[in-house]
């Protein structure tokens, strides 16, 4: 569902206890109601692998994501010098695997987080356990589902969109499998606006909100912000 345009690559992210030590082993660890991250530093590259200690790496990914994003992962697990991301270079619902190289990736954590329930069609923003804001989506039709499962936001664009997508996007780390046939855009799943109704299951998988929605979490949420998305 949706389109490339110019991102906001603003990195929001609050560094972590070891973040800025280039010799320690740095930490995964969040204050409670927050989430931890890590990040690729500038000028390195980050293998990701399907398991810790790997050696076969799944994606070797840059600084800056396809869409020219500052590349930030939402950390799920971790075990000793590795942690595990949610990333859409694997299957929806598979982590990968980074080694918690200090040469090569930053830590921290964010206070926000994102819950959709496509059964009731609301999305909900949240600090910690605090709801900030619930509004009416539009999710996935019966053929093109909207994909359930812990992911997170990678990317956000601002301007130059199509109409259909209204004001402004925001992507996350979910694919589409089931793209309907003779569709030409992307896998990724987003949050984005439309011009058609709210509360609906109508979209190729994507998740569909209002202008003022989208510019809310816009302005509020932080790349690698974690999306829970459920039945």
């Amino acid at each position: 569902d949706g389109e490339r345009t110019q991102p906001i690559a603003e990195d929001r992210a609050r560094p972590g206890a070891a973040g800025s030590d280039s010799h320690k082993t740095p930490s995964v660890d969040a204050p409670a109601g927050s989430s931890p991250v890590l990040w690729v530093k500038p000028g390195e590259q980050v293998e990701l692998f399907p398991e810790p200690g790997g050696e076969e790496p799944v994606k070797t990914v840059d600084r800056q994501t396809e869409f020219g994003s500052p590349t930030v992962f939402s950390v799920l697990d971790s075990r000793g010098r590795w942690a595990a991301v949610t990333t859409p270079y694997t299957a929806n619902g598979e982590l990968a695997w980074v080694r918690l190289d200090p040469r090569r990736i930053g830590t921290g954590f964010v206070d926000h987080r994102i819950e959709v329930d496509l059964s009731e069609r609301r999305a909900t923003l949240l600090q910690g356990d605090q709801p900030l804001r619930g509004f009416s989506v539009t999710v996935g039709a019966p053929d093109s589902p909207t994909p359930t499962g812990s992911f997170a936001i990678t990317d956000t664009f601002k301007g130059d969109l199509s109409p259909v997508y209204g004001c402004c996007a925001l992507a996350i780390s979910a694919n589409q499998p089931l793209r309907p046939s003779g569709w030409i855009g992307g896998s990724r799943i987003a949050f984005h606006g439309t011009t058609g109704s709210l509360g609906v299951a109508a979209s190729n998988g994507c998740v569909r909100a209002s202008d003022s929605d989208l510019i809310a979490m816009l302005n509020t949420v932080e790349l690698g912000t974690p999306v829970e998305i459920h039945e």
